[in-house]
């Protein structure tokens, strides 16, 4: 079985290309946007922070994935910040990485454009991206995700910032591969017991995502199933499942996975930091802050 990609958009490359380690590596203080080198129908937000970041995307994950919140309609800025209070957390807690297929965001902006809602200046600068790379015409591919710099700081080191990011293109595939998409809903259905999908839903339900969505909940037991291997964002014992369950369902995923670059990735390690160079060191590089 291998992983065709649907047809992209016809659109200027605004983006330069970057592998997974490119990307984990960067260092930047403004919003950066990559192409993912491997799947380019897949856009990676480098963003400054964690703040930043929610300003960017929070919105979408409450008309898109939460429960607490509608899903038929954009949240004014009184009345997110009210979810929030409400849910006991921050613009910067919301999410810590996002991903949206382009058919998300072109439904958020839709709403918010009809229901005459205020954007931010970081949803402008989102709304931008998608129409430079196409994603706003009717029935283009293509997803958008989103990880936080390394601060330095408990709640985003480097190690964080490399499970956000391998987590969120195991998503981006999803939604950019029709047939990694098939094989993952095969796979929940067939290989999982009731009681195991039931422990991932209630995981996921209590983590705040909307359990009516059964896409939703498929894509994230993947993703965190598979791969997400850090016991600070998931353990086997966080959906009561045996360390070798959890290996076994592992295995077996992988195993019967298309042929394509997310199998590689599956059973990798994580990118591995590397210091920047010093000033007027050679071989330096480069992406552009947009």
């Amino acid at each position: 079985m291998t992983c065709a990609r649907a047809a992209a958009p016809a659109r200027r490359p605004a983006f330069p290309l970057a592998s997974e380690a490119a990307i984990f590596n960067h260092v930047g203080h403004r919003f950066t946007v990559f192409r993912f080198r491997d799947d380019p129908l897949i856009v990676v937000i480098d963003c400054p922070d964690l703040e930043a970041q929610g300003l960017m995307f929070d919105r979408i994950a409450a008309l898109i994935e939460k429960a607490a919140t509608p899903r038929d309609r954009v949240l004014d800025e009184a009345a997110f910040h009210r979810a929030l209070a409400a849910a006991n957390l921050s613009v910067a807690t919301y999410y810590y990485g996002n991903d949206y297929p382009a058919a998300a965001l072109r439904r958020f902006y839709r709403l918010a454009r009809a229901e005459r809602v205020t954007l931010t200046k970081q949803e402008r600068r989102l709304e931008q991206i998608a129409r430079e790379e196409g994603f706003l015409r009717p029935g283009a591919n293509g997803a958008v995700i989103s990880i936080p710099q390394a601060a330095g700081s408990r709640r985003v080191g480097w190690q964080t910032r490399a499970v956000i990011l391998r987590h969120e293109l195991a998503h981006g595939a999803y939604f950019t591969l029709p047939a990694y998409r098939a094989y993952v809903h095969h796979f929940y259905d067939t290989a999982m017991t009731a009681r195991e999908q039931a422990a991932f839903r209630g995981f996921l339900v209590a983590s705040g995502y909307d359990p009516a969505d059964h896409d939703l909940i498929v894509n994230e037991t993947i993703a965190y199933m598979v791969f997400t291997r850090d016991p600070n964002f998931f353990a086997a014992a966080t959906v009561g499942l045996s360390a070798a369950r959890l290996a076994s369902l592992r295995r077996r995923f992988v195993g019967g996975m298309p042929h394509f670059w997310l199998r590689r990735m599956a059973s990798a390690p994580l990118p591995a930091h590397h210091a920047p160079p010093l000033p007027g060191a050679s071989g330096t590089g480069s992406f552009r802050d947009r």
